[in-house]
């Protein structure tokens, strides 16, 4: 709790337009964006107030240097299938002694008893209802449902305006395309990809693309 009430500052690992979305969420957070982080070194800030450093050794320049012994909260901007390595990246970040936030955006649904873990997003208008989990560091995209009772792993990406519907479980690091529907008690496994708009109407095996509808496996995803 002191922690909580200490901390003034956050950090973005992610400049591009994840990051946007981001800034834009915490807005009503009263928390200061102070630095961005990234190993694109061929980015610019999208912030004209805010500095974009590079890589760890950008990070780790940057940390001695803040002037503050407060707590700092982060969220990790990478959205698409790069779920591992959001996980990855708040790990390295946490065992600095950095806080994983919640971003939940003012618009969305979130039922009193849904579990959400650290790090995770929650976007404009999406929908997560009741018992349902959800992993540390994942993205419930604009105008994504997940209906009642599902259970989504670490990393997970729901893609904006996709469905799942009830007691429907996703392993981590998976992504659910845009607008990809998910019928009732499907399990998708570990790393699968679900393509935009496809319609899922059996479980999925982990490290598959599925497409179109109904869903169709078309590839195996080397681990």
């Amino acid at each position: 709790m002191r922690g909580e009430q200490m901390m003034r500052e956050m950090i973005f690992w992610g400049a591009t337009g994840q990051a946007k979305v981001l800034r834009e969420c915490m807005k009503d957070s009263k928390l200061e964006l102070v630095a961005l982080f990234d190993n694109n070194e061929s980015l610019t800030s999208p912030f004209a107030d805010v500095t974009l450093y590079f890589g760890k050794k950008g990070f780790e320049d940057w940390m001695p240097k803040r002037g503050s012994n407060d707590p700092v909260g982060f969220l990790v901007a990478i959205g698409g299938d790069k779920g591992k390595d959001r996980i990855e990246i708040q790990e390295y970040l946490e065992s600095y002694g950095l806080v994983a936030l919640l971003a939940k955006h003012p618009t969305a649904f979130i039922a009193d008893n849904v579990k959400i873990g650290a790090g995770s997003q929650l976007l404009v208008n999406c929908s997560v209802c009741v018992e349902t989990v959800i992993g540390c560091g994942c993205i419930i995209n604009t105008g994504a449902i997940v209906d009642h009772e599902c259970h989504i792993g670490a990393g997970v990406h729901v893609c904006p305006g996709a469905h799942l519907a009830g007691c429907v479980d996703v392993g981590s690091y998976s992504t659910i395309g845009t607008g990809a529907v998910i019928l009732p008690r499907i399990r998708i496994g570990q790393g699968v990809i679900v393509g935009a708009g496809a319609v899922v109407i059996e479980n999925v095996p982990s490290y598959t693309i599925v497409v179109g509808n109904p869903a169709r496996a078309i590839r195996k995803i080397t681990k």
